[in-house]
């Protein structure tokens, strides 16, 4: 259990690194990076590592805990109670998470929620994340119809139910099925992603194109942007950061009796 802060008021602050090598990097989160008494760091990209450990000697990456506990429910609970350990030393404290620090970034996010139980002062800053560069490079407006964002293993195994009405989003379609900590950057996804075809073909037509994403994680080098119809999705060549989109295939059903009761034209609709 955290103790309540006293006299030396510790701090927790989460930050994103974004997607892209410093262009995503907010001045707010390099502020917090530099002022901070302890950095740790959980990012796949080398060369922020290497900018992080040249901009605070007091710097430690959250690697090491992979290889400990290769589950990654395990892994998260151990992570969570080291950056509390850091905090109940007294100082303020900055954990820097690649991309967005809320979007599968779960040991900071607890870490955070139990800070501030224990009466820490503790804050999540917003950073870009994968979505966030899809939506950009896709040229996709989810406020017109919608967006779905779910993650591919929970969308089979919890039997989510996609609206073929608006915008799908799969996460981590390259690691479907594994709960613990991927290696290597490519493996073998192929009976994975059938599975993954068939449970689409409740809702989608095979017929029906899909994007297969990763976004640039280098100013000036182009996203993947893979496009192919849903009966090859076995076929693609996915890595532990792609991301399914699947555009919408159905109209919206339009509710008449609702328009009535909100004063709404149809014809003003988009």
């Amino acid at each position: 259990m955290l103790q309540k802060k006293q006299a030396k008021q510790s701090s927790l602050v989460v930050v994103g690194s974004g997607i892209k090598f410093m262009s995503h990097l907010t001045l707010e989160a390099k502020i917090h990076i530099e002022k901070a008494e302890k950095v740790l760091y959980l990012v796949n990209e080398p060369a922020i590592q290497e900018w992080i450990q040249r901009i605070h000697p007091n710097s430690e990456s959250l690697d090491s805990f992979y290889a400990h506990y290769p589950l990654r429910l395990h892994n998260y609970q151990k992570i969570t109670s080291y950056i509390l350990e850091n905090l109940k030393k007294k100082q303020h404290v900055c954990v820097v998470m690649y991309g967005h620090p809320t979007v599968f970034a779960q040991p900071a996010l607890d870490a955070v929620i139990q800070a501030k139980k224990g009466g820490y002062h503790a804050e999540v800053l917003p950073g870009i994340s994968a979505v966030d560069c899809l939506f950009a490079d896709l040229l996709i407006d989810f406020g017109i119809r919608g967006c779905q964002l779910l993650e591919a293993t929970d969308l089979l195994v919890n039997c989510r139910k996609p609206d073929p009405s608006c915008h799908l989003i799969l996460w981590q379609v390259g690691i479907i099925g594994m709960l613990g900590h991927l290696t290597s950057h490519h493996h073998d996804n192929t009976n994975a992603a059938k599975i993954l075809r068939r449970y689409l073909e409740g809702y989608y037509s095979l017929s029906h194109d899909v994007i297969l994403y990763e976004a640039a994680q280098y100013p000036g080098f182009k996203p993947k942007i893979d496009k192919f119809p849903l009966k090859k999705l076995p076929e693609a060549q996915f890595s532990r950061i792609s991301t399914l989109y699947i555009p919408p295939e159905m109209k919206n059903t339009i509710d008449e009796s609702m328009l009535k009761l909100l004063n709404i034209d149809k014809t003003h609709l988009q």
